[in-house]
């Protein structure tokens, strides 16, 4: 790929935006977020604990399984970015991904 041509966006931020927007939905439905409504998206438990735990050490969401899930002011941060620019913050994402770097 000629580096003056911009790559597609990577389907990480978006996948991102919407685990935050399931934030969203269950906070207006019952004020907090069960590990459940995340499963719904993930569709395994491993991938449900992986993302519960990624959002959690980037410090994106609080919370526990017991009391549920609630998103940070971080959290509240990055979603605002992703809601208006997602399209931008997908081709950072694929230009510093590990395989774009590794075929050039």
């Amino acid at each position: 790929m000629c580096p003056r041509i911009t790559p597609s966006p990577s389907r990480a931020a978006e996948r991102l935006k919407e685990y935050l927007d399931i934030f969203d939905v269950a906070h207006a439905k019952r004020g907090k977020t069960l590990e459940y409504d995340i499963y719904r998206r993930a569709g395994t438990q491993w991938q449900t604990d992986r993302m519960i735990e990624y959002l959690q050490e980037n410090g994106l969401i609080k919370g526990d399984k017991t009391k549920g899930y609630q998103k940070t002011k971080k959290g509240e941060i990055w979603h605002d970015i992703l809601k208006k620019h997602s399209d931008l913050v997908g081709v950072l994402t694929k230009e510093l991904s590990g395989d774009r770097r590794k075929r050039q």
